[in-house]
Parts: C-alpha cells; structure tokens; sequence
C-alpha cells in the first residue's frame, strides 16, 4: 500500500515499523507515483541499495530513498536520494551488451 513520505516519517509509522521488523537497520522509500511511497525493511546498506537498484532499473518506481533506522523504528534525517541516473553507466552497458549479442545471433557483430 502506498503512502505519503510525511506519513511514513511520522511515530505512528515508527511504531509499526518496529513492530514489523526489529532486525532491519535501513528502510528504502520508493516513490512509485507522486507524493505515493512504498516503504521496505533492509538489513544493511548494500541491501537497500539492491533494492532501490532494482526497483529504479526496472522502472517501478522514480526515485528511492535510503535512511536509517532506529530499533524503536525512527529513521535518521539523514537520506541517500537515488534515481535512475545513478545507474545510466550500468544501463548502458547492459544495452550495449544485450544489442551486441543479438547482432551476433545474426551475423551482425561489429
């Protein structure tokens, strides 16, 4: 269910979260449409960044945010701000690598 980010940083929210899941130490709010996030628990901060990776690459969201949380469920102020941008070398690369093979299958490679 999506939510506003003012909802989602309120202590109502933190005391959900806590209750949610008392091992996660970062939370990644991914923005699917304007003003909706979706919040999801991540165990360390290469995990919330696989997450946010995935779901920027993959287009299921416009930018992700990765915070910190306490075990009482309070999130730093403190935030990583992540859109598809921070990703375009990779996409690129990806691109290139995907069209080269299918140029290959053809007997197309340059």
């Amino acid at each position: 269910m999506a939510h506003s980010l003012s909802s989602l940083m309120s202590s109502g929210a933190a005391l959900l979260r806590s209750e949610r899941n008392e091992t996660a130490k970062f939370v990644v709010h991914l923005e699917v449409a304007s003003n909706s996030m979706v919040e999801l628990d991540a165990d360390d901060a290469q995990h919330a960044n696989n997450i946010a990776r995935d779901w920027l690459i993959n287009g299921r969201c416009i930018s992700a945010g990765i915070r910190q949380r306490s075990k009482a469920g309070y999130l730093s102020s403190t935030v990583d701000v992540l859109d598809v941008s921070d990703f375009e070398d990779e996409l690129a690369e990806a691109t290139q690598s995907n069209l080269n093979r299918v140029m290959s299958q053809y007997g197309l490679a340059f």
